[in-house]
């Protein structure tokens, strides 16, 4: 559902994210939702239908002993305009082009290589163009592109904040100025956070929080259908909060951070160890030499059963269900949705959930349904940063 926002927005803003919200919908519907008043919604909406931004999709159910004019429905038009956008990490340099309603009309993924952090400014403007050229749309069409980034931005939008120095050569101001239609750039989570909410009404609702697993960690938040973004970047850094005060060093200079247990790069790495000093171990059977271990040889490891991969995995379920069960407890945000790769496969998700109620299991039985698993999709981050673009060019 809709709720106002606390801040101030243009009707056509409100009425346009009502109707992402809610669509198909009735214009008294929407004044019902936002409070403006309905003549306005219906001079609002029929300047979006000259605009082939909405259209009319037909008549509302009528209910019984109902009376009164017909209700008819509106919606986003999908092809009224076009968003671009593009995430790069350690996985993928990953772009796309969605239309209004989320949906991916073109998509170029390329995977990581050493040489990608050296070059990322101009390989993801030669993406961005690579993509427009095949799509054979006009820059006319598109209101904007997103970035989703392996980290944050910096206030003056000119640095990008990262624990990755490999990305250090990455300069958002060349981007800003390549092309002809404006840019906008956020950490990859909260860009997945957004394009939930955008193009996934049916199952987001306005309040929930989105925490990603990755090479990093992140949990985003939406409040009253708001990004929630904190009064400094860290906001949202969950992979840097303490699991065990006892435990490895972090990157951060802290011990036992949720990160050195529970993230895809301390898991490879610990697997890369089992390796070497295991012999034993069926990672030999699945990789010629450590660097050769990925996500999903150690994946396979703990399919086959082998040990110590299996207590690596149970380990960081264990803090990831741990970190979960705290977020419903301290901040209850109505649903919290777990992403990422490691948790695309039904043993490790039967397993994490199983955690999570035990966490959960002295609160009411609702709290404990409150936590779901979206599916893993290389191109979430992109069609995320899609999500962005519209969300600050659009609405």
């Amino acid at each position: 559902m809709y709720n106002k926002k606390k801040k101030m927005q243009s009707n056509r803003s409100r009425i346009l994210e009502c109707i992402y919200r809610n669509a198909p919908i009735a214009r008294t519907e929407i004044a019902e939702l936002t409070g403006i008043t309905p003549a306005t919604v219906t001079n609002t909406a029929a300047q979006l239908i000259s605009e082939g931004i909405i259209t009319e999709v037909g008549e509302a159910v009528p209910e019984e002993a109902s009376s009164g004019r017909k209700r008819i429905l509106v919606d986003i038009v999908p092809n009224c305009s076009y968003t671009i956008g593009v995430e790069f990490s350690e996985k993928a340099l990953a772009a796309c082009i969605c239309d209004m309603k989320g949906n991916i009309c073109f998509k170029k993924i390329t995977p990581f290589t050493e040489d990608l952090p050296t070059n990322i400014t101009q390989q993801v403007t030669e993406v961005i163009r690579q993509l427009v050229d095949a799509s054979a749309l006009d820059w006319q069409q598109f209101i904007g592109i997103g970035i989703a980034l392996p980290g944050h931005i910096s206030l003056d939008g000119n640095t990008l904040i990262t624990n990755r120095r490999i990305w250090d050569q990455f300069r958002p101001s060349d981007i800003y100025h390549a092309f002809p239609v404006p840019v906008a750039m956020e950490n990859n989570a909260r860009c997945m956070a957004l394009g939930a909410y955008l193009f996934s009404p049916d199952i987001i609702p306005d309040n929930f929080a989105l925490f990603h697993v990755g090479r990093g960690m992140f949990c985003a938040t939406m409040v009253d259908g708001e990004l929630f973004l904190g009064r400094h970047y860290i906001a949202g850094e969950i992979g840097h909060t303490i699991v065990n005060e006892n435990g490895p060093l972090c990157d951060c200079g802290k011990r036992g951070c949720l990160q050195v247990y529970a993230s895809e790069t301390r898991l490879v790495q610990t697997a890369r160890m089992i390796y070497k000093h295991s012999p034993r171990t069926v990672l030999h059977t699945l990789a010629d030499t450590p660097d050769d271990i990925s996500l999903e040889k150690l994946i396979t490891a703990y399919y086959m059963g082998d040990s110590a991969v299996s207590a690596l995995i149970t380990d960081a379920l264990r803090y990831l269900s741990i970190s979960a069960a705290n977020i419903v407890i301290t901040m209850n945000p109505g649903r919290i949705f777990l992403h990422g790769q490691l948790l695309s496969y039904e043993n490790i998700r039967t397993e994490l959930m199983d955690h999570i109620n035990r966490q959960l299991a002295f609160i009411d039985k609702p709290y404990t349904n409150s936590v779901e698993i979206l599916p893993y999709s290389i191109t979430n981050g992109a069609r995320g940063a899609c999500a962005l673009a519209a969300w600050r060019f659009f609405l």
